[in-house]
Protein backbone atom coordinates (compact mmCIF):
# COMPACT_ATOMS: atom_id res chain seq x y z
CA UNK A 1 0.00 0.00 0.00
CA UNK A 2 2.93 2.43 0.65
CA UNK A 3 4.69 1.35 -2.43
CA UNK A 4 1.26 2.28 -4.62
CA UNK A 5 1.37 5.79 -2.69
CA UNK A 6 4.88 6.55 -3.29
CA UNK A 7 4.59 6.04 -6.41
CA UNK A 8 1.59 8.18 -7.51
CA UNK A 9 3.37 11.29 -5.70
CA UNK A 10 6.24 10.38 -7.55
CA UNK A 11 3.78 10.05 -10.73
CA UNK A 12 2.19 13.64 -9.78
CA UNK A 13 5.48 15.42 -9.32
CA UNK A 14 6.88 13.55 -12.65
CA UNK A 15 3.38 15.42 -14.43
CA UNK A 16 4.13 18.46 -12.96
CA UNK A 17 7.84 18.64 -13.66
CA UNK A 18 6.59 18.06 -17.56
CA UNK A 19 3.90 20.46 -17.59
CA UNK A 20 6.06 23.07 -15.80
CA UNK A 21 9.00 22.54 -18.71
CA UNK A 22 6.33 22.84 -21.26
CA UNK A 23 5.22 25.86 -20.10
CA UNK A 24 8.27 27.61 -19.58
CA UNK A 25 9.21 26.48 -23.04
CA UNK A 26 6.00 28.21 -24.37
CA UNK A 27 7.02 31.06 -22.58
CA UNK A 28 10.74 31.41 -24.19
CA UNK A 29 8.84 30.11 -27.75
CA UNK A 30 6.78 33.56 -27.57
CA UNK A 31 9.29 35.74 -26.23
CA UNK A 32 11.57 34.49 -28.60
CA UNK A 33 8.81 35.75 -31.77
CA UNK A 34 7.89 38.83 -29.89
CA UNK A 35 11.53 39.83 -30.47
CA UNK A 36 11.34 38.82 -33.85
CA UNK A 37 8.88 40.73 -34.76
CA UNK A 38 10.43 43.85 -32.57
CA UNK A 39 13.10 43.24 -35.16
CA UNK A 40 11.54 42.60 -38.33
CA UNK A 41 9.55 45.94 -37.10
CA UNK A 42 12.80 48.21 -36.72
CA UNK A 43 12.08 47.93 -32.83
CA UNK A 44 9.59 50.65 -32.85
CA UNK A 45 6.92 49.34 -30.47
CA UNK A 46 3.87 47.52 -30.91
CA UNK A 47 2.31 50.35 -33.09
CA UNK A 48 1.82 49.20 -36.91
CA UNK A 49 4.17 51.71 -38.94
CA UNK A 50 1.87 54.42 -41.27
CA UNK A 51 1.02 53.95 -44.27
CA UNK A 52 3.35 55.68 -46.58
CA UNK A 53 2.49 59.27 -47.74
CA UNK A 54 0.63 60.13 -50.55
CA UNK A 55 3.55 62.33 -51.98
CA UNK A 56 5.63 59.49 -51.31
CA UNK A 57 5.28 57.67 -54.86
CA UNK A 58 4.40 61.46 -56.75
CA UNK A 59 7.79 63.34 -58.08
CA UNK A 60 7.79 66.97 -57.01
CA UNK A 61 7.34 69.01 -60.03
CA UNK A 62 9.68 71.77 -59.64
CA UNK A 63 12.20 71.76 -56.51
CA UNK A 64 11.53 75.40 -54.81
CA UNK A 65 14.30 78.38 -53.78
CA UNK A 66 14.95 77.79 -49.66
CA UNK A 67 17.06 80.80 -47.70
CA UNK A 68 20.56 79.54 -47.96
CA UNK A 69 20.59 78.57 -50.99
CA UNK A 70 23.59 79.51 -53.24
CA UNK A 71 22.11 80.41 -56.84
CA UNK A 72 23.90 81.70 -60.16
CA UNK A 73 22.59 84.16 -62.22
CA UNK A 74 23.28 84.94 -65.46
CA UNK A 75 22.63 88.05 -68.14
CA UNK A 76 22.78 87.20 -71.54
CA UNK A 77 22.33 90.88 -72.44
CA UNK A 78 25.05 92.10 -69.76
CA UNK A 79 27.27 89.09 -68.92
CA UNK A 80 29.38 91.57 -66.74
CA UNK A 81 26.98 91.52 -64.79
CA UNK A 82 27.21 88.10 -63.65
CA UNK A 83 26.96 86.30 -60.17
CA UNK A 84 26.92 84.00 -57.56
CA UNK A 85 24.71 84.63 -54.19
CA UNK A 86 22.78 83.25 -51.53
CA UNK A 87 19.45 83.96 -50.64
CA UNK A 88 19.25 85.26 -47.69
CA UNK A 89 17.62 84.49 -44.20
CA UNK A 90 14.59 87.04 -45.55
CA UNK A 91 14.66 85.21 -48.64
CA UNK A 92 15.82 87.82 -50.94
CA UNK A 93 18.40 88.50 -53.29
CA UNK A 94 20.40 91.66 -53.89
CA UNK A 95 20.65 91.72 -57.76
CA UNK A 96 21.61 94.66 -59.69
CA UNK A 97 19.74 97.48 -61.31
CA UNK A 98 16.32 96.18 -59.59
CA UNK A 99 17.68 95.80 -55.84
CA UNK A 100 16.20 92.86 -53.84
CA UNK A 101 14.18 90.49 -55.05
CA UNK A 102 12.26 87.49 -53.05
CA UNK A 103 13.42 84.38 -54.27
CA UNK A 104 12.31 81.70 -51.13
CA UNK A 105 9.33 79.41 -52.25
CA UNK A 106 9.68 79.99 -55.70
CA UNK A 107 10.66 77.35 -58.37
CA UNK A 108 14.16 77.87 -60.35
CA UNK A 109 11.86 78.05 -63.69
CA UNK A 110 9.42 80.53 -62.28
CA UNK A 111 11.97 83.13 -60.55
CA UNK A 112 14.44 83.04 -63.73
CA UNK A 113 10.46 83.63 -66.11
CA UNK A 114 9.98 86.75 -63.29
CA UNK A 115 13.69 88.16 -63.65
CA UNK A 116 13.90 88.28 -67.05
CA UNK A 117 10.17 89.74 -67.27
CA UNK A 118 11.79 92.71 -64.42
CA UNK A 119 15.01 93.29 -66.62
CA UNK A 120 13.23 93.77 -69.73
CA UNK A 121 12.82 97.56 -69.10
CA UNK A 122 16.72 97.82 -68.87
CA UNK A 123 18.32 95.74 -71.34
CA UNK A 124 18.08 94.83 -75.24
CA UNK A 125 18.31 90.67 -74.07
CA UNK A 126 16.78 90.77 -70.74
CA UNK A 127 17.05 87.38 -70.34
CA UNK A 128 17.72 85.32 -67.07
CA UNK A 129 19.06 81.94 -66.28
CA UNK A 130 19.08 81.29 -63.03
CA UNK A 131 20.87 77.67 -61.76
CA UNK A 132 21.44 76.31 -58.29
CA UNK A 133 25.11 76.27 -57.67
CA UNK A 134 24.45 74.45 -54.30
CA UNK A 135 21.39 73.48 -52.42
CA UNK A 136 21.22 74.44 -48.26
CA UNK A 137 18.44 71.99 -47.88
CA UNK A 138 18.93 68.11 -47.97
CA UNK A 139 18.38 64.74 -46.99
CA UNK A 140 20.56 62.17 -44.59
CA UNK A 141 21.81 58.70 -45.09
CA UNK A 142 23.29 56.92 -42.63
CA UNK A 143 23.94 53.16 -41.44
CA UNK A 144 25.27 50.61 -44.08
CA UNK A 145 25.91 53.02 -47.16
CA UNK A 146 29.70 53.08 -48.62
CA UNK A 147 29.84 57.49 -47.88
CA UNK A 148 27.05 58.34 -45.49
CA UNK A 149 26.50 62.32 -45.19
CA UNK A 150 24.03 64.77 -46.44
CA UNK A 151 22.52 64.63 -49.93
CA UNK A 152 21.29 68.23 -51.28
CA UNK A 153 18.11 68.31 -52.06
CA UNK A 154 18.40 70.45 -55.61
CA UNK A 155 15.99 67.96 -57.47
CA UNK A 156 13.30 65.24 -56.67
CA UNK A 157 15.07 62.38 -55.35
CA UNK A 158 14.15 58.67 -54.36
CA UNK A 159 15.39 57.01 -51.05
CA UNK A 160 16.86 54.22 -53.45
CA UNK A 161 18.69 57.19 -55.49
CA UNK A 162 19.77 58.88 -52.23
CA UNK A 163 21.48 55.94 -51.35
CA UNK A 164 22.92 55.18 -54.65
CA UNK A 165 23.87 59.10 -54.35
CA UNK A 166 26.05 57.59 -51.37
CA UNK A 167 27.70 54.91 -52.81
CA UNK A 168 24.90 52.14 -52.65
CA UNK A 169 25.18 49.60 -49.83
CA UNK A 170 27.74 47.89 -48.33
CA UNK A 171 28.26 44.17 -48.32
CA UNK A 172 26.44 43.96 -44.94
CA UNK A 173 23.66 46.41 -46.28
CA UNK A 174 20.49 44.64 -45.53
CA UNK A 175 18.17 46.52 -48.52
CA UNK A 176 14.86 45.35 -47.10
CA UNK A 177 15.57 47.01 -43.92
CA UNK A 178 15.41 50.98 -44.87
CA UNK A 179 14.39 53.60 -42.71
CA UNK A 180 13.05 56.77 -43.59
CA UNK A 181 12.33 59.18 -40.14
CA UNK A 182 10.60 62.23 -40.80
CA UNK A 183 9.72 65.06 -39.06
CA UNK A 184 6.04 65.61 -39.41
CA UNK A 185 3.83 68.38 -37.65
CA UNK A 186 6.50 68.17 -34.66
CA UNK A 187 6.80 64.27 -34.43
CA UNK A 188 9.44 61.26 -36.02
CA UNK A 189 7.47 59.12 -38.19
CA UNK A 190 9.38 56.41 -39.27
CA UNK A 191 8.75 54.76 -42.73
CA UNK A 192 10.10 51.00 -42.90
CA UNK A 193 10.98 50.56 -47.01
CA UNK A 194 11.69 47.35 -48.72
CA UNK A 195 14.69 48.58 -51.37
CA UNK A 196 15.25 44.79 -52.13
CA UNK A 197 12.32 44.56 -54.71
CA UNK A 198 13.82 47.97 -57.23
CA UNK A 199 17.32 46.66 -56.99
CA UNK A 200 15.99 43.12 -58.48
CA UNK A 201 14.01 45.04 -61.17
CA UNK A 202 10.67 44.49 -59.57
CA UNK A 203 7.86 46.02 -60.24
CA UNK A 204 8.06 48.41 -56.80
CA UNK A 205 6.75 51.79 -55.47
CA UNK A 206 9.47 54.28 -55.01
CA UNK A 207 9.49 56.84 -52.28
CA UNK A 208 10.49 60.40 -52.92
CA UNK A 209 12.23 62.48 -50.22
CA UNK A 210 11.22 65.88 -48.03
CA UNK A 211 13.92 67.84 -47.01
CA UNK A 212 15.24 66.74 -43.77
CA UNK A 213 14.32 63.43 -43.97
CA UNK A 214 16.77 60.81 -42.54
CA UNK A 215 17.71 57.61 -43.81
CA UNK A 216 19.25 54.76 -42.32
CA UNK A 217 20.00 51.05 -44.09
CA UNK A 218 20.79 48.89 -41.24
CA UNK A 219 22.70 46.02 -41.12
CA UNK A 220 22.21 42.20 -42.46
CA UNK A 221 21.76 39.80 -39.58
CA UNK A 222 23.08 36.35 -40.07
Amino acid sequence: MKDKIMNSMVLKDSGQANHRRKFVRSYYIALIYFGMSLFISGCGGMNPSPPLPREAAMSIPNATLAAGDEVKVSFSGAPDLNLKQKIQVNGNLSLPTIGDVHAVGKSISGFQAELTARYQPHFQDPTVVVSLENAAAGVYVSGEVLRPGKIPLDRPITALEAVMECGGFTKLANPRQVIVVRNQANHMVRYPLNLNDALNGEESQPFYLRVYDVIYVRQSVW
